[in-house]
C-alpha cells in the first residue's frame, strides 16, 4: 500500500486519532480494540498507518505493554486537542434542539448509583420516553474525564466540579449517617458531631472515592493520620455496611443508602448528625462548551422537584 507523504493529512481520519488515544490511556493493545470495538490485528494496522502518515512512532510495543516514545507522549495531547475540538465542532453545528432525544451517555458515581438509579430511571422514563440511555458508573475523576474525552453527555456526581471545562447543577442535598454496630459505644446516642468520628474506629473507602475524602474532611487533623492510614478499607459501599454489620468499626454513609433497611437486619443503627448541614450536594454535570446546555439545566431542574416529591 502505498501512502501519502507525512506532510498529506490526506487518509488520517478521526477514527484512527481515537485508536491511538485509547491505546495511550490503556497501555494495551487488546483493551484499546476492546474499547473501540475492533480486532487487535485492525486497530494495530490503523495506528501503524497513523505513525506512517505522522513520520514518527507513538508507542513502544513490550512484553509488559505498550507506552508512548517520547515523540508520542509530546504528540498525544495534540491528537487530544483535534478530536475534543472535532467533537464541539459537531455539537455546535447539531444545536439543542426543543428537547432531550437519542442517545445519552449518563455516568454516576458506584456510592450513589444503586440507591438513586431507580428515582432516575423512573423520572426519565415518563418525562423523556425518546431518550435511549447509555449508564456508566465510575468514580468521580474517571467520569470527569470521560465528560472531557467526551465519552460521556452528562454525569451525575458530588458537588464540586474537580475539573476545568465542566458545568454543573445541583440536584439534591443529601445528608450523611453514621452507622455503628449496636454494640458500639455511639449507637446509644441519638444525633452525633464529627468530633464523634476522631476517636471512633472508623472505616474508610478505599483511595478514589468522593466519599471517601469527604469522611476525611470530618475528622479532626490529629486525628487524620490514624483514620487515613491505619483503619480498615472498603472497596464499596454495600462492603462497608457488611463492615459495620461484622463489627469492625463505624462508617460515615450516604442517607440514601442506609435510611432504609438498615434496622431491619438488627446487626447496625445509622444514626444521623446534628448538624443537618453534613452531608453532600449532588449535581448533573456537562460540558461547558456542549449547545445542550439549556436542555441540560431543565432536566436539572426536573430532576431537583422529581427528588424532593419523592421525599429525598
Amino acid at each position: 500500500m502505498t501512502l501519502p507523504s507525512p506532510r498529506s493529512l490526506a487518509g488520517l481520519t478521526l477514527r484512527d486519532l481515537d485508536y491511538a488515544l485509547a491505546v495511550s490511556r490503556t497501555g494495551h493493545f487488546g483493551r484499546a480494540a476492546q474499547i473501540c470495538g475492533v480486532s487487535q490485528p485492525g486497530l494495530s494496522e490503523q495506528i501503524r498507518k497513523v505513525e506512517a502518515l505522522l513520520g514518527c512512532t507513538l508507542f513502544e510495543r513490550g512484553r509488559r505493554g505498550t507506552r508512548p516514545t517520547e515523540r508520542g507522549a509530546a504528540l498525544i495531547p495534540l491528537i487530544e486537542r483535534i478530536v475534543r475540538d472535532a467533537h464541539v465542532l459537531m455539537e455546535q453545528a447539531h444545536g439543542t434542539g426543543h428537547d432531550l432525544t437519542g442517545t445519552l451517555a449518563l455516568g454516576i458515581i458506584p456510592t450513589l448509583a444503586p440507591y438513586y438509579m431507580p428515582t432516575l430511571l423512573r423520572h426519565l422514563r415518563i418525562s423523556h420516553p425518546d431518550i435511549a440511555l447509555r449508564l456508566t458508573e465510575d468514580r468521580t475523576a474517571e467520569l470527569a474525564r470521560q465528560l472531557l474525552d467526551y465519552t460521556l453527555d452528562v454525569a451525575i456526581a458530588a458537588l464540586p466540579v474537580p475539573e476545568a471545562g465542566i458545568t454543573a447543577a445541583p440536584l439534591f442535598f443529601e445528608p450523611f449517617r453514621v452507622l455503628a454496630p449496636r454494640t458500639h459505644p455511639l449507637a446509644t446516642k441519638s444525633a452525633l458531631s464529627s468530633a464523634d468520628l476522631d476517636n471512633a474506629d472508623l472505616i474508610l473507602l478505599d483511595p478514589g472515592h468522593c466519599l471517601r475524602d469527604q469522611t476525611l474532611s470530618l475528622c479532626s487533623p490529629a486525628a487524620l493520620p490514624q483514620a487515613d492510614l491505619d483503619g480498615p478499607v472498603a472497596t464499596s459501599v454495600e462492603m462497608l455496611r457488611y463492615m459495620v454489620d461484622a463489627g469492625e468499626g463505624i462508617a460515615v454513609m450516604p442517607a440514601l443508602a442506609v435510611d432504609t433497611g438498615t434496622d431491619a437486619r438488627g446487626f447496625s443503627r445509622a444514626i444521623p448528625f446534628a448538624s443537618s448541614e453534613i452531608g453532600r450536594t449532588i449535581g448533573l454535570w456537562w460540558r461547558t462548551t456542549d449547545p445542550r446546555m439549556p436542555l441540560f439545566e431543565k432536566l436539572a431542574r426536573k430532576l431537583g422537584m422529581n427528588t424532593k416529591k419523592a421525599g429525598r
